[in-house]
C-alpha cells in the first residue's frame, strides 16, 4: 500500500510539472503588443486551466485503456530520468531530449513554435497471468498510447463545440507533437506497436487537427476516418503483406 502511494505521489507531481511546462510555452506570449503583467497573468491562469483538462484527458485515456487491458500506466516526464543524480555541466547535452528542449524552443522562438513533447507514461505490469490478457504485447502498449491521443482529439471536438479556439490550438499541438516516433514518446510506442497503426493514428490525428478547424465537426471527422483508413489499408498490403 505505502509503494502504491508513493507511485501515486509520484505520478501526481509528474503532471504537475508536464502542466506547468506546457502552461509556460503557451502562455509565454500572450499576443499582446507590450507586456502587462496584469494580462500576462490573466492570460498564464486562462491557459492553466486549458492545458489542465488537456494532459487530464490525455491520461485518462491512457489509464482507461491500461485498465481494459488488465495493467496499470504511470504518468511521467518524458526522459526525467535523466535529471535524476548529480547535475553535470560537462553532460549538459543530455538534458536536452527532455522538456527543456521545448522549453528552448519556446524561448529562441519567443514563443511563436510550440514544442509539447513534454510527457509519456510507463508500463507497470507486462506479466498479467490470470487475467483476461495473460501477456501485454508492444501492440497493447501502442493501443494505449493511441487512446491517450484520441481522448485529447475528444476535448479538442468539445472545444471547436464550444468555441473555445485556445483550447483547439493547445490540444493540436500537443497531439501532434505526441506523435512524434521518437525515444520513448507516445508516438514511438504507437510506431513499434504496428507500422500500420502508425499510419492510421498519423494520418487520422493530423487530418482531423487541419479538418476540424474549417469543416463541420462530422464531416472532419469520416473525412479523416476514411483517408486514414484507405492509406492505412494499402500500406499494410503492399509494404507488409506482399512483402511477407
Amino acid at each position: 500500500m505505502k509503494k502504491g502511494f508513493m507511485r501515486l505521489s509520484r505520478e501526481i507531481k509528474s503532471i504537475i510539472v508536464i502542466v506547468l511546462i506546457l502552461t509556460f510555452i503557451f502562455a509565454f506570449d500572450d499576443g499582446k503588443p507590450s507586456l502587462i503583467l496584469k494580462d500576462w497573468f490573466l492570460n498564464f491562469f486562462y491557459v492553466l486551466i486549458l492545458v489542465l483538462l488537456t494532459v487530464l484527458f490525455n491520461s485518462f485515456g491512457y489509464k482507461l485503456m491500461a485498465k481494459y487491458l488488465g495493467t496499470e500506466v504511470e504518468i511521467r516526464v518524458w526522459n526525467s530520468e535523466k535529471f535524476e543524480g548529480r547535475f553535470s555541466l560537462s553532460k549538459l547535452h543530455k538534458y536536452i531530449f527532455s522538456p527543456v528542449l521545448g522549453v528552448l524552443i519556446m524561448l529562441f522562438s519567443n514563443g511563436k513554435i510550440f514544442f509539447t513533447a513534454v510527457s509519456t507514461f510507463d508500463i507497470k505490469n507486462y506479466n498479467m497471468f490470470g487475467r483476461k490478457f495473460p501477456k501485454l504485447t508492444e501492440f497493447n502498449v501502442g493501443l494505449i498510447a493511441t487512446f491517450g491521443l484520441f481522448f485529447n482529439l475528444i476535448l479538442m471536438i468539445l472545444f471547436k463545440a464550444l468555441s473555445i479556439d485556445k483550447g483547439v490550438f493547445i490540444n493540436s499541438w500537443f497531439i501532434a507533437w505526441s506523435l512524434l516516433p521518437f525515444s520513448n514518446l507516445p508516438g514511438a510506442k504507437i510506431f513499434f506497436a504496428s507500422r500500420s497503426l502508425y499510419v492510421f493514428s498519423l494520418i487520422f490525428f493530423i487530418a482531423n487537427i487541419l479538418l476540424i478547424p474549417s469543416l463541420p465537426l462530422l464531416y472532419a471527422i469520416l473525412s479523416s476516418f476514411v483517408l486514414s483508413s484507405l492509406l492505412a489499408i494499402a500500406y499494410f498490403y503492399f509494404l507488409e503483406y506482399l512483402k511477407a
